[in-house]
């Protein structure tokens, strides 16, 4: 019989504790508001109208602004990355706002949505893909059919999930009163086709890890924790329920948000660890970024009429600006010293 310790390979990015806190567990704040959602839901209770502004509110006041905000201690803040791309930092920021204001004033509002709905949602799965490696490598997960194998399984079923929701679109969705979005159609047999795979996948997932415990190879828990989390909040807000556009992009990315809030908070306090509690002022001056954000564009929908729509641009197009961004700054296998900095036990 295997000997218990040999089972199991739960090497962690941080803790047990701060990892199942942040990166794994905090999927349950987005199930939470998916249960309170649905509860409203069914007594006919659930936002509509001027009450979404509230739950925008919320969100983006909470939890997406104040992540966004958080770039900025990797993009301008680090030294040495704000010498690697200076363009970037600085006129790249104007550049984005500045095609966010054309788009607005030639009526390209809906196309906007729909790039930033699309986008968000592959920046989402990127982040997610990002711990998956993490985990594999922190445990020695490297075997090539693994790779492959929790590869297939991660992707086909967050696209299976993703798309269950985004085909067969009855076009056009309201986002607020009059601001609508067109979004393209596709059909409804792309989904079920990425759902036999992914229940292939998902079948040889779980013969390969009897077959780890057979071999005595252990089980990457972390892994498989992760994966359960990442796949089982998409298809429980993409999949198994059919909730309004607004709200399924505001469940999808709370738990994106508070993982990403915990990997800053561990990437500050290990790239400048004789700045006393930075993790703290960063995460403080982030909150009231959001909250000042939401505010603004809460305004901005609400006057959505006149010229007070624009105020929406700056922060909408600073979130595009964010998902392009942290596509290239966290590449660990170009940046060496910064996969040592953050993933290496001290």
């Amino acid at each position: 019989m295997q000997a218990k310790s040999s089972l199991w390979r739960c090497n962690w990015i941080v803790s047990p504790r701060y990892d199942l806190l942040y990166f794994i567990g905090s999927c349950v704040v987005t199930l939470f508001f998916l249960a309170i959602y649905l509860l409203l839901d069914t007594y006919n209770l659930a936002p509509r109208g001027e009450t979404v502004l509230v739950t925008y509110f919320i969100f983006t006041a909470i939890f997406d602004h104040p992540h966004i905000f958080q770039m900025f201690s990797r993009t301008h803040y680090d030294k040495e990355e704000r010498a690697r791309r200076p363009f970037l930092y600085s006129w790249g920021i104007v550049l984005f706002i500045v095609i966010g204001l054309i788009c607005m004033f030639f009526g390209l509002e809906s196309e906007l949505i729909v790039l930033a709905a699309f986008f968000g949602s592959w920046h989402v799965i990127r982040q997610h893909s990002g711990f998956l490696k993490a985990y594999k490598g922190i445990n020695k997960d490297y075997l090539k059919i693994d790779k492959y194998l929790d590869n297939c399984l991660f992707y086909t079923g967050m696209f299976a999930c993703f798309f269950r929701d985004y085909t067969d679109i009855k076009s056009p969705i309201e986002v607020y009163k009059n601001l609508q979005a067109h979004f393209p159609y596709l059909p409804v047999e792309i989904a079920q086709w990425l759902w036999s795979i992914f229940l292939v996948c998902l079948v040889l997932f779980v013969f390969r890890q009897i077959w780890h415990i057979y071999k005595g190879h252990g089980i990457n828990l972390p892994k498989i924790l992760f994966l359960t989390a990442a796949l089982g909040t998409h298809y429980f807000v993409f999949f198994w329920t059919a909730v309004p556009f607004l709200i399924a992009e505001a469940l999808e990315t709370a738990y994106h948000n508070i993982q990403y809030q915990g990997f800053m908070m561990h990437y500050q306090r290990r790239r400048f660890p004789k700045v006393k509690k930075i993790a703290t002022k960063w995460f403080a001056v982030a909150m009231l970024y959001g909250l000042l954000v939401g505010v603004i564009e809460v305004i901005s929908l609400m006057n959505h009429d006149n010229m007070l729509k624009f105020l929406f641009v700056p922060f909408s197009m600073l979130v595009l600006y964010h998902y392009y961004v942290d596509g290239l700054i966290w590449k660990f296998g170009k940046d060496p010293e910064l996969r040592q900095a953050i993933f290496d036990k001290k």
